[in-house]
């Protein structure tokens, strides 16, 4: 490991996989170690996202281990903008930092933004926003996932899995259940193959097949990533390398392809990375997103407010892809991104054919329903891939839907 700093208080440590270890030394180690710990938690459960996430702590060495959040920035940024990162912190997070000065700012260059380090004497306050407290941060999830055939050709070009990982291993789960995700992270994938009825399935399943040997490789246990936002784009890039080198070599398979949307849950953020058409959706009192971005010249003139929804879903070149995994195309850029988790979220991950038959307000009144009646992610699940296939039905139609519940299971 290198040392990023070695003083009075602490010493810092670098990890080869760019964690950081910062062991407390000195006058109040122990106060100041478990005080640090604290406000760490407090901040992931009030949502805060420009601090360092705590991985781990051991009480034994006085030891934390978070996330890293870039570079100093001391001298990059102005007192000024600096005092606005503090007071942002106390008026919207409760915490008032107690050393409120550039050094301790840094920039995280993928996030693109200033952050703030070194809480180990800062105070907290009642949440402003009365979220929860952080020994209720964690989140246990529901889901269900489903797969249907479409009429147009025989057999499904989709697949589907949800595994978490141990010592660099895959776990397989069943496609439906509940599961903490305090201790351990949970990744759910969803591929839609292109390239003829054997080429398209094969694609589709060698993704998620490849997803579960890369992504346990490069991370170890689904928790504890210094950056999970860089692994699952290098793993993404991994699998377009992968299915092209495949299909160059079988003259069956040349030119299949397939699209991939997956999600690393963990704690209170989930983590996705996207390419093609297959869609993320995240659902919390009473709004639904759309997470993702199609990667098709009309998901472009969407985003650009050149088509409205109506016009987006009845263009003739809706499903053109211009990314794929495989497919001929020559360089993939995958849209990886984060998300916070609450209690009472819903996540829809699905396949286009669930899109084929269901607008976004058909989807949302699902989920408004399901918070009304209480109702299962399976339930949920088996209403939306009905409903959709009743409406369209020619393509594959394939989701996964997962509740995020409280640490009490409320």
């Amino acid at each position: 490991m290198k040392i990023a700093k070695d003083g009075i208080r602490s010493i810092v440590k670098v990890g080869y996989d760019g964690r950081v270890h910062k062991t407390f030394r000195g006058t109040g180690k122990e106060e100041r170690f478990e005080n640090e710990v604290k406000v760490l938690k407090a901040l992931e459960a009030r949502g805060c996202e420009i601090v360092p996430r705590l991985l781990d702590n051991d009480p034994e060495t006085l030891t934390i281990v978070t996330t890293n959040c870039g570079a100093p920035a001391e001298a990059s940024i102005s007192e000024e903008r600096a005092a606005e990162l503090f007071k942002l912190l106390e008026d919207e997070f409760g915490i008032v930092h107690d050393d409120p000065f550039p050094r301790n700012i840094t920039y995280h260059s993928r996030m693109g933004q200033f952050c703030v380090i070194d809480f180990e004497l800062a105070q907290i306050l009642e949440d402003p926003k009365h979220r929860s407290d952080a020994d209720e941060a964690h989140r246990i999830l529901e889901w269900c996932g489903i797969s249907r055939d479409g009429i147009r050709r025989l057999g499904n070009q989709d697949s589907l899995a949800v595994f978490s990982s141990a010592m660099g291993w895959a776990d397989s789960t069943e496609l439906s259940g509940t599961q903490s995700i305090d201790g351990s992270g949970l990744i759910f994938a969803v591929s839609d193959g292109m390239g003829g009825p054997a080429a398209g399935e094969v694609a589709s399943s060698l993704v998620v097949r490849e997803l579960r040997r890369f992504l346990p490789a490069m991370m170890g246990d689904f928790h504890g990533a210094a950056d999970p936002e860089a692994l699952l784009e290098r793993a993404v890039k991994s699998l377009h390398d992968y299915v092209t080198r495949v299909g160059n070599r079988d003259p069956k398979l040349t030119g299949m392809g397939a699209t991939v949307v997956c999600g690393l849950f963990y704690r209170t953020r989930v983590t996705f990375a996207h390419v093609g058409d297959s869609r993320f959706y995240q659902y919390r009192n009473g709004v639904l997103t759309q997470l993702t971005y199609d990667h098709t010249y009309v998901g472009a003139q969407f985003r650009a407010g050149k088509f409205n929804e109506r016009e987006a879903r009845m263009h003739p070149r809706k499903n053109v892809l211009q990314q794929a995994i495989g497919g001929g195309c020559q360089i993939v850029h995958p849209q990886v991104a984060s998300a916070s988790i609450e209690p009472g979220d819903w996540f829809l991950i699905c396949s286009d054919g669930v899109v084929d038959g269901l607008w976004n307000k058909n989807i949302a009144e699902c989920f408004a329903d399901a918070g009304r009646l209480n109702q299962s992610a399976e339930e949920v699940a088996k209403r939306l891939i009905d409903w959709a296939t009743e409406e369209a039905g020619r393509d594959d139609t394939t989701l996964f839907v997962v509740r995020a519940e409280g640490a009490e299971g409320s």
